[in-house]
């Protein structure tokens, strides 16, 4: 689609969205969404039983925001916006979420939680969501927030927003959009009235409310939805428009981002799936400790100090060195770094308290340092590690597990799927659920997987 138009942006993202065709689109991309559903569903399972997920919970019901719609993980159910934004809460709050390296936006929660929520309360009312037309929304919805945070950041948007609050919610306006039948001018609407909800900090990194932003993204994209099903309507330069998302954000309203090759280039084709739960940036430098641990079996107790190279975004998001919970530690280079040495692997025990608060760890931490190096991409790190003994280890990672260039393999997301979901669900439970992820475009109620992963599995019935 060509980028050369008079006509706002909002129309355009419109377009896009309700002449996607699942059935045409390259097998690269359909293989993708399956990729990125089938994280996504493993993450909110294992983040559904977090503190914040039960704070989460018991807020929405001492606002009494009951409903009928189901939760992954949960017994519980809510109203169908209030499901959309614990779902995106769940699957984030392992910080084990998807990321569009680029942006650092986390692209699938926001949307899939709106999608499953919706299908759900379809699927009462006797018109199930197909998982062909759950995979085209999904699709659309991810490019569309992929380009809106690239256009946010072209624009000279600051990184101190939290970027997924910022295009998320359009992204779920778009897909929820789709799945309900919107006209064009209602898919407009949808857009603009999700833009009109954009925000987040990335102060809110290191406690709770690191969750509530991408969830308060899919509750927008829900509401946003239904308001223009029903007839309520928004401006339709509410994002390239004076005084429109891209200017209020930024310096300028270059739409080029979101326009060029829409359609026929997919940026969400970049978006990535973590092996290890934290920031992703964090994650050369884990490869790295990783390696000099089982190559040279380095122990904690002999190392002096550790020195860093890292890429410059690594410092700017993950700078907290001696974190004071477990939601900074989350997002603390120095944290895991430290905790790889001492324990020799890194799963979601090296984000518990027990590990938070062990003194060898903190003491490690201590003694490591890292320098910004803008010579040091995205998906690599430089680490030295000094013994008492005075002898040097070093090892570079060109290429993380876990980037655009060195992706998750298939295998390797099916694992994390079952360590997450199989301490809640079990493991005939989690399996079925692994098979319904991978099998989802043939289904025809998706709301169906709900049916595995909620129920009695965490919390009680209303």
């Amino acid at each position: 689609m060509s980028s050369q138009t008079k006509d706002p942006v909002t129309h355009l993202m419109a377009e896009f969205a309700r002449a996607l065709a699942w059935d045409a689109l390259p097998a690269g991309v359909r293989t993708e969404a399956v990729r990125a559903w089938t994280n996504w569903v493993a993450c909110a399972l294992g983040g559904s039983a977090t503190s914040a997920m039960d704070a989460a919970v018991q807020g929405m019901l001492a606002m009494e925001a009951r409903g009928s719609v189901r939760v992954l993980g949960r017994g519980q159910r809510f109203g169908v916006a209030d499901a959309a934004l614990l779902g995106a809460l769940a699957s984030t709050s392992q910080t084990y979420d998807d990321t569009h390296l680029a942006t650092t936006t986390h692209p699938t929660g926001p949307i899939a939680s709106a999608l499953l929520s919706v299908a759900d309360k379809l699927s009462q009312q006797g018109h199930p969501v197909s998982g062909a037309s759950l995979l085209g929304a999904l699709i659309a919805g991810m490019e569309l927030e992929c380009r809106m945070s690239c256009a946010i950041l072209a624009n000279g948007g600051s990184r101190g927003w939290f970027i997924t609050g910022l295009s998320g919610g359009i992204g779920a306006a778009a897909a929820v959009g789709m799945v309900l039948g919107l006209t064009r001018e209602q898919l407009v609407d949808a857009i603009g009235l999700a833009a009109t909800h954009a925000g987040g900090m990335r102060a809110t990194h290191g406690s709770m409310a690191m969750t509530y932003v991408p969830g308060m993204a899919a509750r927008a994209g829900v509401a946003s939805a239904y308001f223009a099903q029903a007839g309520f309507t928004c401006s339709a330069i509410s994002i390239d428009g004076k005084n429109g998302l891209l200017q209020v954000l930024g310096n300028g309203s270059d739409t080029a981002h979101i326009t060029q090759g829409l359609g026929d280039r997919f940026e969400m084709m970049d978006n990535t799936y973590k092996p290890y739960p934290c920031g992703i940036v964090i994650h050369p430098a884990l490869d790295a400790c990783l390696h000099l641990v089982g190559a040279h079996g380095l122990s904690h107790a002999d190392i002096a100090h550790i020195d860093m190279r890292v890429n410059p975004n690594t410092l700017a998001l993950t700078w907290r060195k001696l974190p004071v919970n477990v939601f900074e530690a989350q997002v603390s280079l120095f944290h895991w770094v430290a905790a790889a040495f001492v324990h020799g692997t890194i799963g979601i025990a090296q984000g518990e308290p027990d590990c938070v608060w062990d003194p060898r760890v903190r003491d490690l931490q201590e003694r490591a340092t890292a320098m910004a190096d803008d010579a040091v991409a995205d998906n690599q790190a430089h680490v030295s590690v000094t013994t008492r003994n005075g002898r040097t280890f070093t090892y570079f990672v060109e290429n993380a597990i876990g980037s655009t260039s060195n992706p998750l393999s298939d295998a390797m997301i099916d694992a994390k799927f079952l360590g997450l979901a199989e301490p809640l669900i079990g493991a005939h439970a989690g399996a079925r659920s692994l098979a319904a992820c991978r099998s989802v475009a043939a289904a025809s109620d998706v709301a169906e997987i709900l049916d595995f992963g909620s129920g009695t599995a965490v919390g009680g019935a209303n």
